[in-house]
């Protein structure tokens, strides 16, 4: 009995001998993370106003806790005998560590999810044409950057594919479409200072030309959608053949209208036209170019803009989302102001997703049905917090990037608008983010002019701290 009382003994002072060393090397663990955290990661902005690292709260706390912990059983381990055993301190030194592999997962846990640079091509230098857009190809996950003097595509894992240099003549490009379905991209060049003086239609796929046209008079807006390419002369909107350039119809203008926007779908074509008397949406068949409606569009702070063609026909005018159903009729709902500048909507099938200031110091994000006008969803991403820039992340989900104390990336259900996880923190300090960004998912397209910034970048993970 006295021999298995001695060994009982020997194990419970190992015990607290390998617990006291582990409680140790947790707090000082906890303690460099929050000497980290606090002198490197925290904002000047105060933490009731978020500028506290997330998850700086519960790490102190749990640091306490550890510390507390580790000073309870050293007091235990020095009332008893274990502290003088050569082997027992071999022990703990080699078995407390161990402890670390759970702490740091806690840690990973209370801070959330962390992205930063991942790669990035090298910046093209001040000789590199002022960019213009860029278009997604979904199914293979490249997109496809659009320069005055070329297009470079850039596969999934953001390497260079293939390059569309400049018109042998010497045109600039000046202009490109909104959308590139079937893989077509419309590029428009100008001449004699004259902005779609020729359109060009380019192969996503292969990046070869597709056929080239030359146009008279032409007034610099271009759209791709159904099977059509559309644009417009100083007097007519210009269809062809999406796919051979084959002019298909000409419908002629209002008289003293000069053509804004353009969109078109398997539906409608529209035209948004500007002329003495105001605003004007044209809509045209697709088939023949027949006038089908002219509609008067309110006047509002900003300039109309062509929403979508399909489902429906939506247009922001009058600073309100107006969306047209059969007959013509415009239904609106949900925010009193929808703002028309590009860089603040995106769009998801039937769902438009759209920065909207609201009459307070915060951005609200809202998201309107396209095929009759609902507000489906409407939520803040944080006060005093605005949004930097959205796009498509696929699948029916918008990303979103906010910026306040810090900056997030956010996965959001386009019809639903709520999130899929913890938003991201994203180390800004670290990526090379222009003040004009089209977001992908985690791929950010740069079209700051000149040339100083990586044209493509992604995200990935932080890894470590």
């Amino acid at each position: 009995m006295e021999g298995s009382s001695s060994w009982t003994g020997r194990v419970a002072a190992a015990v607290l001998l390998v617990g006291a060393c582990a409680f140790t090397v947790v707090a000082v663990l906890y303690a460099v993370l929050c000497g980290k955290l606090i002198a490197v990661d925290m904002t000047e902005v105060a933490c009731s106003a978020g500028g506290c690292p997330r998850g700086l709260g519960w790490l102190l706390l749990w640091a306490s806790a550890a510390a507390a912990g580790a000073a309870l059983l050293w007091r235990a381990v020095l009332r008893g005998r274990a502290h003088r055993s050569a082997a027992l301190w071999a022990a703990a030194v080699f078995l407390s560590p161990a402890a670390l592999v759970p702490a740091w997962q806690g840690f990973e846990w209370l801070r959330g999810p962390h992205l930063t640079l991942f790669g990035y091509q090298a910046p093209e230098g001040a000789a590199a044409g002022s960019p213009l857009g860029a278009w997604e190809e979904r199914s293979s996950g490249s997109v496809f950057r659009v320069r005055t003097d070329g297009v470079t595509e850039y596969d999934g894992e953001g390497r260079h594919g293939w390059r569309l240099g400049p018109s042998p003549d010497g045109a600039e490009i000046c202009g490109m479409s909104a959308e590139a379905p079937a893989r077509t991209g419309l590029l428009l060049y100008a001449w004699d200072g004259a902005c779609g003086a020729r359109v060009r239609a380019v192969d996503l796929e292969s990046g070869r030309e597709l056929w080239t046209k030359a146009l008279a008079d032409p007034s610099g807006t271009v759209s791709a959608g159904g099977s059509l390419a559309v644009t417009t002369t100083a007097g007519a909107v210009v269809a062809h053949d999406l796919s051979t350039g084959a002019e298909r119809w000409r419908s002629p203008l209002p008289e003293g209208a000069t053509a804004t926007d353009l969109a078109a779908g398997p539906d409608r074509v529209l035209a948004l036209t500007r002329s003495a008397s105001g605003a004007e949406l044209l809509t045209l068949d697709p088939g023949t170019g027949a006038r089908a409606r002219q509609t008067p569009l309110p006047a509002g702070s900003e300039p109309a803009r062509i929403v979508s063609a399909a489902p429906t026909a939506a247009v922001i005018a009058g600073d309100q989302l107006l969306v047209f159903d059969a007959r013509g009729v415009p239904h609106t709902e949900g925010s009193p102001y929808v703002p028309s500048a590009e860089g603040r909507r995106t769009r998801l099938g039937d769902v438009l997703v759209v920065a909207v200031p609201d009459r307070e110091d915060r951005e609200v994000l809202a998201g309107f049905s396209l095929t009759d006008g609902r507000l489906l969803w409407r939520r803040t991403l944080g006060d005093d917090w605005s949004v930097r820039t959205l796009g498509a992340a696929g699948e029916g989900r918008v990303a979103v990037v906010s910026r306040g104390a810090y900056s997030h990336l956010w996965d959001l259900d386009a019809r639903t608008g709520t999130s899929a996880g913890e938003p991201a923190v994203l180390r800004v300090r670290d990526l090379p983010m222009g003040e004009r960004t089209v977001l992908y998912g985690r791929t950010f397209v740069n079209l700051d002019p000149g040339g100083t910034r990586p044209p493509v970048f992604d995200l990935g993970p932080v890894l470590g701290w």
